[in-house]
């Protein structure tokens, strides 16, 4: 269990990374959805989490107390991720819960020049240099200080977008669903249950805060050459209808697809664990 639960802390920092890059009626057409996906980045996202977890484990090797322990469980971490997988669970999830009249206004939307160029600017996060670079961004951040109204523009985006509400839902879900497994492998351990419990809500009080302050930082650097009435009107949309329900389903989407990961994930470090 520690080996699993040692790691978790770091999905925050891939999901404040995918929340940017994601963001009676008619059924939703299969065309419709993959537009949905491609046009608000989401496919490119998931299709490059690969290569970003490759980045970030080679981070964390630096520090690593036991570096042929990480590499082990890096190699299990990377294999058991599925893209072509986490694409399709996405499709059904939106199929499922979108119509043609909620996809409609979002795919007008996303084709305005607002939209591709804000969504142009989040996939950065997808770059597998991101968090090396957004370091280096902090630092001449902290010696060239943003103005007021930049500042009060970016938590204003942060706060109208709802995106720090909506990224704790999908990663509380998926942790949820981590632990579930990890506990359904182990009926007869009720003292892994109960830590497993006591974690969950641990988590959640103490990752929020934390989880904020990234998405604010990250905001400051990807929306870095945006201007502010640009970010301000950006904020806006998220605050109409079309907006919410735009996050909602990819936010939603993103969610599903990471689920089955997650549970995949603790499949493979218990079937590596036990033939260790």
């Amino acid at each position: 269990m520690k080996t699993i639960t040692s790691y978790i802390s770091r999905l925050f920092v891939l999901l404040s990374v995918l929340s940017f890059s994601s963001i009676a009626a008619a059924q939703v057409s299969d065309a419709q959805v993959y537009q949905l996906l491609d046009k608000s980045g989401a496919t490119k996202t998931i299709e490059g989490l690969p290569m970003q977890m490759q980045a970030m484990g080679q981070q964390i090797a630096l520090t690593a107390k036991n570096p042929a322990e990480h590499q082990k469980f890096m190699e299990t971490f990377l294999s058991s991720l599925n893209t072509d997988v986490m694409l399709q669970n996405m499709v059904g999830y939106v199929k499922k819960n979108a119509s043609e009249a909620d996809i409609a206004p979002i795919l007008t939307w996303l084709d305005s020049d607002l939209a591709k160029r804000m969504i142009s600017a989040e996939l950065q996060a997808s770059d597998p240099q991101f968090q090396q670079n957004l370091m280096g961004f902090m630092g001449q951040l902290q010696a060239n200080p943003p103005s007021p109204e930049r500042t009060q523009t970016i938590i204003n985006y942060v706060q109208s977008s709802a995106i720090v509400d909506q990224s704790m839902k999908v990663v509380m879900a998926m942790v949820t669903n981590m632990f579930d497994a990890l506990k359904a492998s182990k009926p007869e351990n009720a003292e892994i249950a109960a830590q497993l419990d006591a974690q969950v809500d641990q988590m959640a009080s103490m990752m929020k805060p934390a989880l904020e302050q990234q998405m604010t930082l990250t905001s400051y650097y990807i929306y870095r050459d945006m201007s502010n009435e640009d970010i301000n009107q950006y904020a806006e949309f998220f605050t109409q209808d079309v907006g919410k329900k735009y996050l909602d389903i990819l936010m939603g989407a993103v969610g599903e697809g990471l689920n089955e990961w997650g549970v995949s994930l603790v499949k493979a470090i218990e079937k590596e664990q036990t033939q260790s």
